[in-house]
């Protein structure tokens, strides 16, 4: 396991000694997928709601219906603050954040999904992918994966 969000310093966690390795034993454990009450589908390049997302406690499963890895940071934002200007601040991580990270996930693979728990209280939200793109290497966020939405 490693963690691949960068520190203010611009080295990413896993390099800093945030990795662990795992051994996985025994026979595999069927379990069942929890009920999502809301449904986001992650599209090279966009986030596509099922329904509209409201304020309360929520299932998201998040699926990757894109042809490449993408993932979908979750951030509370500030007053008067965009989505926009939180990928510019992770970008440098200079000065005060323009919001609170929330949650998200990381690392889904084309066709594969996620969940995500959460409560949410009403407001501005940022949604985010920083995923490098597999043809120019830009994060996804450059090609337009990252969006503003509000809670209700």
């Amino acid at each position: 396991m490693i963690c691949l969000i960068p520190r203010a310093d611009g080295m990413p966690h896993f390099a800093k000694g945030m990795a662990h390795m795992i051994t996985v034993t025994g026979p595999a454990q069927a379990t069942a997928e929890p009920a999502a009450d809301l449904t986001v589908k992650l599209v090279d390049y966009d986030f596509q709601f099922s329904t509209p997302i409201t304020a309360g406690h929520h299932t998201i499963r998040v699926e990757n219906a894109g042809q490449q890895w993408h993932e979908m940071v979750l951030v509370k934002l500030s007053t008067g603050k965009t989505a926009m200007d939180f990928a510019a601040w992770a970008q440098k991580m200079t000065g005060p954040p323009p919001g609170d990270f929330h949650g998200g996930v990381t690392g889904i693979l084309p066709g594969a999904h996620m969940f995500i728990v959460t409560d949410l209280a009403p407001g501005d939200y940022g949604l985010i992918c920083f995923f490098p793109d597999m043809k120019d290497g830009k994060a996804h966020l450059e090609h337009g994966m990252v969006k503003t939405i509000k809670v209700t």
